[in-house]
């Protein structure tokens, strides 16, 4: 019964149609989220130092954007006690053209 070929090609089929079962099934299972991000796990011993480093410049990139807001606070302190009168959209209006001025110019 063995050596009858028709077993062996029974056999080889059935383990062959499994195989593609579980190829499928392996293929296609969902990934858990933190992998499906490309976030790496605890193991990663990169990873923490990796966010250290983010967290720095994100720190440093708040105290620029604060010191940035206080020097456009002054400008705007100093356009309203110049001119007084002018809108605020005026006054917009001419800080970019005297920007625009002195590039073209070559400085003040």
């Amino acid at each position: 019964m063995l050596s009858d070929p028709g077993v062996w090609l029974f056999g080889l089929a059935v383990a062959l149609f499994l195989a593609g079962i579980v190829g499928v099934v392996l293929s296609t299972r969902r990934m858990p989220p933190s992998e499906a991000l490309g976030i790496p796990g605890i193991t990663d011993p990169g990873s923490e130092r990796q966010l250290l480093e983010l967290e720095a410049e994100v720190e440093r990139l708040r105290a620029e954007r604060d010191e940035l807001r206080g020097v456009l606070g002054r400008l705007a302190a100093l356009l309203e006690r110049r001119y007084p009168q002018i809108s605020a959209e005026r006054r917009a209006q001419l800080v970019t053209t005297r920007e625009d001025a002195e590039h073209r110019g070559g400085g003040s």
